[in-house]
């Protein structure tokens, strides 16, 4: 018995793997103290117990410094926790907040 293959419309095809990732995963970005911060969220198969967890990054645009935030139950947790990793790490490195202490 020969099987017979779908007549799928790219575009359509397309427009259905673009809703697939905006569900599952999100990206944007904000600006504090005038330096661009980009995050992004993707979600991931876990395990049976914890089937789907999100895993966040944020990084600086100006000096490439980067943190992520791993297992998470929404993509707005992973995003807030990576953020705040990376806000901190750019205040003790001097990068926000004003001067570094020596």
């Amino acid at each position: 018995m020969a099987t017979r293959g779908f007549d799928l419309d790219p575009a359509m095809v397309s427009t259905v793997v673009n809703i697939v990732k905006s569900l599952v995963n999100e990206e944007g970005q904000i600006t504090v103290e005038g330096r661009t911060i980009q995050y992004k969220a993707k979600g991931r198969v876990h395990s049976l117990m914890e089937p789907w967890v999100y895993d966040g990054t944020a990084w600086d645009v100006m000096s490439g410094i980067s943190e992520k935030a791993k297992h998470y139950k929404s993509k707005q947790g992973a995003i807030e926790h990576a953020t705040l990793k990376l806000l901190e790490r750019l205040k003790r490195d001097g990068l926000l907040g004003g001067r570094k202490e020596l």
